[in-house]
Formats: structure tokens, C-alpha cells, sequence
């Protein structure tokens, strides 16, 4: 018996010490806001698939909240060029909410285009501006854009020359993600390309969508790779800050 009652007591004297090491280890984890934009995804495509539009208009604008949330957490303390990224998910955020209504398309439009004007300049920030382009690059974004004015020339109108005009910069900020090849490393270039490529298909779509004709489940479909897009450019940028 007293031995078993020294025991309780070595034990319950451990226990303080047992909780502060937990609590610092609990306290030194950096939360990994990648679930977040994860748990905010899917929450925004039951919204759409299970036509839920409280779910869906609340999920969306928490999308580049909590992938700003990401970068930020995973880039600090590194160059200014990271508050260009910042701005440009601050303007995609801006754009998200707008086009929640087919009423603010406008606005939504020019929101991504200050987006991908931001995001241009991160390119230029984080090898750009020393990095190959090749002609294959710029070739198969001035196809694409071609191609995709033809089929949705009719349906503008108005439009004609906003839509031209953000047209250009998107194709402008694909290629521009192809320009950073060989001036970072071959994973961060190869998600930025491929985020910059899916980012066009999404718009595109939209445009379709919008301009030319119906796509059966469109909002899944563009949502869907938008999402997709968003992250690969933020994960290949913050990819090069782990080469720098």
C-alpha cells in the first residue's frame, strides 16, 4: 500500500510538467490552412451540387481567405514580391463574392483583371524577368485565345472590347507563367504553369457559358478547376521561396 501511494503521487506530480510540454508543443504548431481551403472547397461544391445556395454563398468567399491564410503563413518574413500574391488573391476574393450574382459580372471581371495584373508582376518577381520563353509557350495561349474569341464573337455585343481587354491579360499572365522556366525550380514552375493554364480553361468556360452557348453542370465544372487553379499558382509560389 505505500508503495502504491508513492506512485500516485510521482504520477500526479509528472502531471503538471506532462501538460506543460503538451501545451508547448500544441502551442509551437503552425495550423495548416490548406484543410481549411480544402473543407471550404468541397462545402462550395455540395453547395452546387446539392443546389444548397446558403452553403454555397457562405463557403465561397472564405476560399481566398483561407488560401491567403496558407501563403502567409508558409512565405513569411520573405520578399516583397509575396505582397503582390496577396493582392492578387484580395482581388480574386473581390471577384468571388461579385460573381456570386450574375448582376455584378462586371465588377467580377474587373476584379480578376487586377487579379492577374498582380499576379503578372509576382511572375516577373520570382523569375520572369531572367527565365526562357519558348515559342510553343506563347503559341498555344494565342491559339486558345483565338479560338475562344470566335466562339463567343457573337454573343458579346456590348462587351466586345472588356472582355478583349481581360482577355489579353489573362493570356498575358499564362505566359508569363511559362517565362519563369529555368529561374526557379522545376516544381514551382511547373504548378504555376499548370495553375496559369487551368485559370484560363476556367475563365474560358465561363465565357463560353455566358456568351455562346449552355455547358451542362458549368458552375461545378468551372468551380472546380478554378479552385484547382488558385492553389497551384500559391503552392509553385510558395515552392520558390523554398528554393530561394
Amino acid at each position: 500500500m505505500p508503495q502504491e501511494c508513492s506512485k500516485r503521487v510521482y504520477n500526479f506530480a509528472l502531471f503538471p510538467g506532462c501538460l506543460k510540454y503538451f501545451g508547448m508543443k500544441l502551442a509551437n504548431m503552425k495550423p495548416d490552412w490548406r484543410i481549411l481551403y480544402a473543407i471550404t472547397a468541397g462545402a462550395v461544391l455540395v453547395g452546387l451540387l446539392f443546389d444548397l445556395p446558403v452553403l454555397y454563398i457562405a463557403a465561397k468567399p472564405l476560399l481566398m481567405i483561407s488560401l491567403a491564410l496558407y501563403f502567409a503563413s508558409a512565405t513569411r518574413g520573405y520578399q516583397r514580391w509575396c505582397t503582390y500574391v496577396m493582392a492578387a488573391l484580395a482581388f480574386s476574393w473581390a471577384g468571388d463574392v461579385f460573381l456570386i450574382s450574375s448582376d455584378w459580372f462586371i465588377a467580377g471581371l474587373v476584379s480578376f483583371l487586377i487579379a492577374h495584373v498582380f499576379y503578372i508582376i509576382a511572375y516577373q518577381k520570382t523569375g520572369a524577368a531572367t527565365g526562357e520563353l519558348r515559342p510553343l509557350d506563347v503559341l498555344k495561349f494565342v491559339v486558345y485565345g483565338v479560338v475562344l474569341i470566335w466562339l463567343i464573337y457573337p454573343g458579346l455585343g456590348e462587351l466586345l472590347i472588356p472582355v478583349l481587354i481581360y482577355a489579353l491579360v489573362l493570356l498575358g499572365m499564362g505566359v508569363w507563367a511559362h517565362k519563369r522556366r529555368g529561374a526557379t525550380s522545376a516544381v514551382s514552375f511547373r504548378l504555376v504553369a499548370l495553375g496559369a493554364i487551368l485559370f484560363a480553361i476556367s475563365d474560358g468556360l465561363i465565357a463560353v457559358n455566358k456568351f455562346a452557348w449552355p455547358i451542362p453542370a458549368e458552375r461545378i465544372l468551372i468551380m472546380s478547376i478554378y479552385m484547382t487553379a488558385q492553389y497551384l499558382i500559391v503552392q509553385g509560389l510558395i515552392k520558390h521561396t523554398e528554393k530561394t
